[in-house]
């Protein structure tokens, strides 16, 4: 089986007119405002390649850790010139859709399209799921879905940032991380 490459994202993002309505809502809604935490305060200005020391990413694009994506992209020159574009596509299909941010109530999607691109989608479906009231397996089954319209913002800030205090109580090495990571769940729960 061969890993999409991010010419594959941009056409997933526009395989039909209804998708393509609801990637433009995520642009301008959802994405852009999680790119703030990504060294990206105005994605017409281009985006921020930075790494950071301890971080597993290694380099980072529009939010994309090139470490974590080396299959999508034929190689690094190929990772730096990212535009906005593939990135919001890829961040689209690979996240948000793949974990059914489409389902949550308008004013939660932000919160947990954001959890899932900071700390993974698995994560951010037990956070959700657990929000919701169903087992935390990281499936969204039938039973997950039936819920997920009932998840809250609020629900989900909380679990989140609970999340990321016990990261920290795991592996102290990650403090270094925790007051960012606090300090965007508080800027993403404040966006309205």
């Amino acid at each position: 089986m061969s890993k999409l490459k991010i010419e594959d994202y941009v056409r997933l993002a526009k395989a039909n007119p209804t998708v393509e309505k609801e990637f433009e809502y995520f642009k301008e809604n959802i994405f852009n405002k999680t790119l703030v935490w990504e060294g990206v305060p105005n994605p017409k200005a281009g985006g921020n390649l930075h790494k950071v020391s301890g971080d597993t990413g290694g380099w980072t694009l529009w939010g994309i850790a090139y470490n974590a994506n080396l299959g999508i992209f034929k190689n690094f020159d190929d990772f730096k010139n990212t535009t906005y574009e593939e990135a919001a596509a890829l961040a689209y299909t690979k996240y948000y859709r793949a974990i059914n941010a489409f389902i949550l109530p308008l004013e939660a999607r932000l919160m947990y399209f954001d959890t899932a691109y900071n700390m993974g989608n698995m994560r951010a479906i037990k956070i959700m799921q657990k929000c919701a009231g169903v087992p935390q397996d990281g499936i969204i089954g039938p039973a997950t879905r039936e819920k997920m319209q009932y998840v809250s913002e609020e629900c989900l800030y909380n679990q989140r940032n609970s999340t990321y205090n016990q990261l920290v109580r795991a592996n102290r090495k990650l403090s270094k991380f925790l007051k960012g990571w606090l300090n965007r769940s508080v800027a993403i729960f404040k966006v309205k």
